[in-house]
């Protein structure tokens, strides 16, 4: 498909397509809503509590999803994150470009996109800095979900398991991906109500090209 002078030409085929990326989009992000994980994070407390007493270690305590429920919310988060999705942020940025829609949805996806963006390259209130590097959100993500949950790559496996080692740190780290996760949902579902209006236009612009297909046919065939 190819832009010319603000309009864009596309066919039956690329409208089918980029409709597939949009509604798988939303299906996975309506999975994500149902997920224990997301009932418990946005339903009941979820967080660290640090005790200190006198003469015994600092403790500190995580209380919030088990780690039952972060593997499966993870399972389907991954295909908002990972470029060989068609789901994934990247690719909606691209479909998003191409598509015949008012600028006006245009620019709302990509200030969600850039408002994750700046979320995930930005530090925790709680700054981490581990073995000389400040963490960002970006990099707690990445380390957690390649690192730790999928072991996808072996090199942040390894910086997982250094993180994870820091006994005081663990909670607090485990708590903050959890947090990161949640804000990145609240994301997801805007852009999945965004998609559900376009996806809406683009059904209904499709459904009045066929009707006029029709028209045309009916008259080629008085003829």
């Amino acid at each position: 498909m190819c832009a010319n002078n603000g309009e864009s030409d596309m066919s039956e085929n690329s409208i089918t397509r980029f409709l597939n990326s949009l509604k798988l989009f939303n299906e996975k992000a309506l999975k994500l809503t149902n997920c224990s994980f997301t009932k418990n994070v946005f339903g009941q407390k979820t967080g660290v509590k640090i005790c200190a007493e006198r003469g015994k270690p600092v403790e500190v305590i995580r209380f919030g999803p088990d780690q039952e429920a972060i593997d499966a919310f993870v399972l389907t988060f991954r295909f908002f994150i990972q470029d060989n999705e068609k789901s994934s942020f990247r690719n909606l940025a691209k479909i998003y470009k191409k598509l015949s829609i008012p600028e006006a949805k245009k620019r709302q996806f990509s200030e969600a996109r850039n408002a994750l963006n700046e979320f995930l390259d930005s530090t925790p209130p709680i700054q981490f800095n581990i073995l000389g590097e400040t963490l960002t959100n970006r990099r707690i993500l990445e380390v957690f979900i390649y690192g730790g949950l999928a072991h996808a790559n072996p090199e942040k496996k390894r910086i997982y398991d250094q993180w994870i080692s820091i006994s005081p740190l663990q909670p607090l780290l485990i708590n903050q991906f959890i947090v990161i996760l949640a804000k990145v949902l609240n994301i997801i579902l805007y852009v999945a109500k965004l998609n559900a209006e376009v996806i809406g236009e683009l059904e209904k612009a499709d459904h009045k090209s066929e009707s006029e297909r029709v028209k045309l046919q009916k008259v080629i065939d008085r003829r």
